[in-house]
């Protein structure tokens, strides 16, 4: 690690224990070099009763709010617990199982603002 980060051994050291006492990370085998093994973590989005796990997609999504008013429209409206169900729309949109319609149907939304927001989360459900 010192060598790819190119970071002094120290740093990553500290780096290490910082990861490893909350158990993110745990010393997988007993000799030298040390190697480690990450342990999932499951973070979950909560709005009132609603809980969502929280996705690499989730927070690309978030994250793209910045750069593209439809999202950042749509999560105004709607909150993060409606940007987590359009995603999930967007992957079957992706794949063809859903349309627009059926996802304005659904979410009761026009169906102009469900093609708008499944448009703009494409890039995030193909990479």
């Amino acid at each position: 690690m010192v060598e790819t980060l190119d970071l002094p051994q120290r740093t990553v050291y500290g780096y290490v224990e910082d990861l490893e006492v909350p158990g993110f990370i745990e010393q997988s085998n007993d000799g030298r070099p040390a190697e480690y093994t990450a342990e999932e973590i499951d973070l979950q989005l909560t709005e009132g009763d609603t809980k969502r796990r929280i996705t690499p997609e989730l927070v690309e999504a978030i994250a793209r709010q910045i750069r593209d008013d439809d999202i950042d429209t749509y999560i105004n409206r709607h909150g993060l617990d409606g940007l987590a169900i359009a995603l999930e729309y967007a992957r079957e949109y992706v794949d063809g199982s859903v349309t627009h319609q059926i996802m304005s149907r659904e979410q009761d939304i026009s169906p102009l603002e469900a093609g708008v927001i499944l448009d703009a989360l494409r890039p995030v459900v193909e990479d």
